[in-house]
């Protein structure tokens, strides 16, 4: 938007106490209207892309339209793309190495990034304007705030409707971005992580260990998990020499079940993480949520039971809405339908009290982050022969995405848009 129009625009609310910046949407403001960078996920009809214009199988599945649907989830959640996500069955094999993901990756936390400090920066200039409307905003502010526009803009303009134009280019624009943000900031860029190992945590019947000893185990290997993607995303974010503010990664733990924040790190002021769950999803504004694998029965409970469905969702969508990582069963949930879970026999619904059997779970909606598509992860040649049989059966459709261990999934929430980046295919060793 040109300056002059946001020039008058930020007056004219102040004038008239209209004050409705919002995080780059649509706004009127009197006779003045600006037009963000960003497409208005309201504006977008349905889904830009079906399951045959991505480099996945596919196949469909049964959803009950009369079955009742939990909050935040169903169909109202199938009209509400996630605004990124990226789904994938393994860390290790379908993002570590995987050049395409880290790229989308890098992308979406550098797209998030400046969306929030836009936000930020309008909230600026509004304060400015609202304090002394007859001098109007600091221009220089504007002016940082139109550059930003434009890199914004620049990005948006590098997805096509399967990948990026250019991948080399979007790492350069990534990077560029956020050397930028160091550039504008006088302090530190706390990036914030949500970690939620709640279906890693998921007791196991079978096992000849306590429930004590299972979970203090499963605690210790959800630790070095985390750690593993922390890794990652230190590699993503650029350290650059000789300027003072750096990108600093503040990460928590939230176990779903009790709704329990642990293992708080990047700083040792309390005061910047969470003081609960609820607020971790909400008020603490997360730039990423990882949903880690494990039994999918046990963390749709835990969603259910803790009332967490409707704040994942709203955390995740809209244009300043969180990454969403999901692996394994974090992918499942993601979807349209969790009844993929029950194909395998791999997670066990007999830990869920009252739907101990697969036939309980054929119905349950996931969050519909990407429409109508569901996901089957760790697909192999193995399961050719199931997913047509499952196909077969069915009497109605939805889209199906069946995820490689090299796979990953990315979506932009958006622009309706949705591709698959796959890496070396992982070896063998049996």
């Amino acid at each position: 938007m040109g300056r002059g129009v946001r020039t008058m625009t930020m007056i004219s609310s102040a004038l008239i106490s209209v004050v409705s910046i919002s995080r780059l949407r649509t706004t009127v403001v009197s006779a003045f209207t600006r037009v963000s960078s960003a497409p208005s996920f309201s504006s977008v009809g349905k889904s830009l892309l079906r399951l045959d214009e991505c480099s996945a199988p596919e196949s469909t599945f049964p959803v009950d339209p009369t079955s009742t649907h939990p909050e935040g989830q169903g169909e109202e959640a199938e009209e509400c793309w996630a605004s990124h996500a990226l789904l994938f069955s393994s860390l290790n094999d379908g993002v570590i190495p995987n050049d395409g993901a880290r790229t989308f990756l890098q992308y979406s936390l550098a797209k998030t990034l400046l969306c929030e400090s836009i936000t930020q920066k309008e909230d600026k200039l509004r304060s400015s304007v609202e304090f002394s409307p007859c001098n109007g905003p600091n221009m220089e502010d504007l002016n940082t705030l139109e550059s930003v526009d434009e890199l914004l803009d620049r990005g948006e303009k590098l997805l096509t409707r399967r990948d990026f134009n250019d991948k080399e280019e979007a790492n350069s624009w990534a990077d560029e971005s956020m050397r930028r943000l160091i550039s504008d900031a006088k302090s530190d860029i706390n990036v914030r992580i949500l970690y939620i190992p709640t279906a890693f945590y998921a007791l196991n019947p079978q096992s000849s260990s306590t429930p004590g000893k299972q979970r203090q185990r499963a605690r210790a290997d959800g630790k070095k998990r985390r750690t593993q993607l922390l890794k990652l995303l230190d590699d993503l974010l650029p350290q650059i020499e000789d300027i003072v503010p750096q990108f600093n990664l503040i990460a928590t733990t939230l176990d779903l079940d009790d709704g329990s924040l642990k293992q708080p790190v990047g700083s040792d002021d309390a005061s910047v993480f969470p003081h609960d769950g609820k607020s971790a999803l909400s008020t603490w504004q997360p730039h990423l949520i990882y949903v880690e694998g494990g039994n999918t029965f046990w963390l749709q409970h835990c969603i259910e039971k803790g009332g967490y469905a409707a704040l994942m969702r709203d955390a995740c969508t809209g244009p300043s809405g969180a990454i969403y990582c999901g692996k394994s069963a974090g992918a499942i949930i993601a979807g349209s339908s969790v009844a993929t879970a029950t194909w395998k026999g791999w997670d066990d619904p007999s830990v869920v009290p009252g739907k101990q059997s697969y036939d309980d779970w054929l119905d349950c909606p996931g969050f519909g982050f990407v429409g109508d598509r569901s996901f089957f992860p760790h697909m192999s040649d193995d399961w050719i022969d199931l997913i047509k049989e499952k196909s077969d059966a069915q009497t109605s459709e939805l889209s199906l995405s069946c995820l490689r261990e090299e796979d990953a999934f990315c979506v932009v929430g958006g622009k309706k848009l949705c591709f698959v980046v796959s890496g070396p295919s992982p070896i063998d060793t049996t």
